[in-house]
């Protein structure tokens, strides 16, 4: 059976090429030091070559180097093809240097919805080269397979984000506001204090704000409230579907909520309690170099989505 050379623990591809440089210039010294080693090194190498191969490549005297008929065969296929594996490796290189290649991004639904598709667009526009795959989810994404995420999260301005080995950037930052139909409060009543939420039906997104867990702050003391299990949704959008078609009381960002705030269609709920903050998030893995088409790509995001939020 045919041993799979390429397969092999040694760095075969690297001692050819270090055996096409030693026939090219004559010399083992030259082609070691043109290849970046010693010449102690690459006379090694050769030898491990002829090993691997289990045949003799070079004939050596004190006066020069000859090929081998099994040398000069090896020499003879392959070094034709050294042009081709270097202009390969440049464009494989320049892959990193040019707006070209995919860019693979995992995004909520609402931030989706009100930035990331406006931003996509454009990009195409100008970078016609540069592809993208759109993963629509909320939970927990792979970062191997993804090259920048964007998460919604509560938080009052004194919480710590949890560690992470992912490099975050804050995008957006909004008040949340607790609100529901005046038919809803009409049929169910208002809560006066955060725990007589337990006897209403409360939305919300296990993502945002520990889930069912609701805190609220008055005065610099901390409420905690746990909901019951009412209805759970990781769609913003859909929970202010259900808050307008009476289903129960909701935790929603200023941006999704403040019309039907200003014209009525919802109350806001607790006014006089400071809520948590809605928070876009970016992640992504550090990476040095970050392939050029991504690092563009997030500081022309980074610069939109604050122009686009300043125009709200």
């Amino acid at each position: 059976m045919t041993n799979n050379l390429l397969s092999s623990r040694q760095p075969i591809l690297d001692k050819i090429v270090l055996f096409c440089a030693v026939i090219q210039t004559g010399s083992f010294r030259e082609a070691s030091i043109q290849q970046g080693i010693s010449p102690a090194a690459g006379s090694r190498w050769i030898k491990e070559l002829e090993e691997i191969m289990g045949v003799e490549l070079i004939k050596r005297s004190t006066r020069q180097l000859v090929a081998t008929q099994a040398g000069l065969l090896l020499y003879e296929r392959f070094s034709p093809m050294l042009p081709d594996i270097s202009s390969l490796c440049e464009e494989v290189q320049n892959l990193s240097e040019r707006q070209m290649g995919e860019i693979r991004l995992s995004s909520t639904p609402l931030f989706a919805r009100q930035y990331l598709t406006k931003v996509v667009a454009e990009y195409i526009q100008m970078y016609p080269n540069v592809n993208f795959r759109i993963f629509i989810e909320a939970g927990e994404f792979d970062p191997l397979n993804i090259d920048f995420a964007f998460r919604a999260s509560g938080n009052f301005d004194d919480q710590n984000k949890p560690d992470s080995l992912l490099v975050s950037r804050r995008l957006l930052q909004e008040p949340l506001y607790l609100c529901a139909s005046p038919t809803y409060l009409a049929q169910q009543g208002t809560p006066r204090s955060p725990q007589s939420l337990n006897d209403h039906r409360c939305l919300y997104a296990r993502t945002l704000l520990g889930g069912n867990h609701w805190s609220f702050e008055i005065e610099g003391r901390q409420e905690v409230v746990t909901i019951r299990d009412t209805l759970e949704c990781d769609n913003s959008e859909m929970l202010l579907d259900l808050c307008l078609e009476h289903a129960g009381i909701a935790y929603l960002p200023h941006s999704l909520v403040h019309k039907q705030l200003a014209s009525g269609e919802l109350k806001q709920i607790f006014s006089e309690y400071q809520c948590a903050s809605f928070d876009i998030d970016m992640y992504y893995r550090p990476r040095a170099p970050m392939p050029e088409r991504c690092s563009q790509f997030k500081q022309y995001l980074i610069n939109r989505v604050q122009s686009l939020a300043d125009n709200c």
